[in-house]
């Protein structure tokens, strides 16, 4: 499949699966295609490369226009650029500082111009894996499978994990309670016993960080500055239901389809047999 794909995200371990503890199963992980869902479901925890892993993998799909509009809070909530860096933050999205700058001066814009020049610098450059092509995580640049695993619909979850059960002989680990249901984002400690600790230690999402980032600049004080990890929580919980309110132009839509031209013709493809088959399978199709 002839794809144009540009150099890959520093964001995420390309190349690598996450597997099973006995090896059973690997699981390329796309972010934003229920990537921390189906990683606990799936119980895939080591990180392992494509070449070292002769098991059976599996990745998921999602519709490419709803999957970057959900990419959009992700990045929100964890960019920064190198000279901002806070090390006790690992799941830091690592921005040129020219798209970091430019993202703090849109943030005050209403949200369809926002999110019009969010996609703007995400078409300049794919500087965070939660709106990189999917195309990116399976192939190579000159458009060659790196990996084959069975693909999957993120809008089918629960009946991929009965055919993954069924094909590779896993169990699932059942439903639990999750804690980011819907992308909502932590406000408190998993209980109140530890939720009063962490209050008095200045530590979990009481933790005061030097910069809030764009958020901050949108729903905080309106310049970028220090905020607590439970203030940055829920300024992107206000800021996805702002978005998802909004009434976006068609003509961004197109351009999203546009840029993500080759996801949309594998999502077609995967949408037309149902998913359960591998990669190949609809690569070449």
């Amino acid at each position: 499949m002839p794809i144009s794909r540009a150099p890959l995200t520093t964001t995420h371990p390309h190349g690598y699966v996450l597997v099973r503890e006995d090896r059973t199963l690997g699981l390329l992980r796309i972010s934003k295609n229920a990537s921390t869902e189906s990683k606990v479901r799936l119980d895939c925890r080591d990180w392992i490369a494509f070449d070292q892993f002769d098991g059976p993998s599996v990745a998921f799909l999602r519709e490419p226009y709803s999957r970057f509009l959900s990419s959009i809070p992700e990045t929100m909530l964890r960019v920064t650029h190198f000279q901002i860096e806070d090390p006790s933050r690992k799941d830091r999205v690592v921005a040129p500082e020219d798209v970091y700058r430019e993202l703090c001066a849109i943030a005050k814009l209403p949200i369809e111009q926002f999110a019009q020049g969010f996609f703007e610098l995400v078409r300049y450059a794919f500087f965070d894996a939660h709106h990189e092509p999917q195309v990116s995580f399976l192939a190579d640049r000159h458009g060659a499978l790196r990996i084959d695993p069975y693909i999957y619909r993120t809008s089918a979850f629960d009946q991929a994990l009965e055919q993954i059960e069924a094909r590779f002989g896993v169990k699932a680990v059942p439903v639990a309670q999750q804690s980011n249901k819907g992308g909502a984002k932590p406000m408190a400690g998993r209980n109140k016993g530890i939720d009063f600790a962490r209050k008095l230690s200045g530590t979990g999402v009481y933790k005061r960080v030097e910069y809030g980032g764009p958020l901050m600049a949108r729903h905080g004080s309106g310049s970028d500055g220090p905020a607590t990890i439970r203030e940055i929580n829920a300024w992107c919980n206000q800021f996805t239901t702002e978005l998802k309110r909004a009434t976006l132009p068609a003509s961004l839509r197109s351009d999203i389809e546009a840029l993500y031209a080759d996801d949309v013709a594998l999502w077609r493809r995967i949408e037309a047999v149902g998913g359960d088959v591998p990669a190949s399978m609809i690569w070449q199709a």
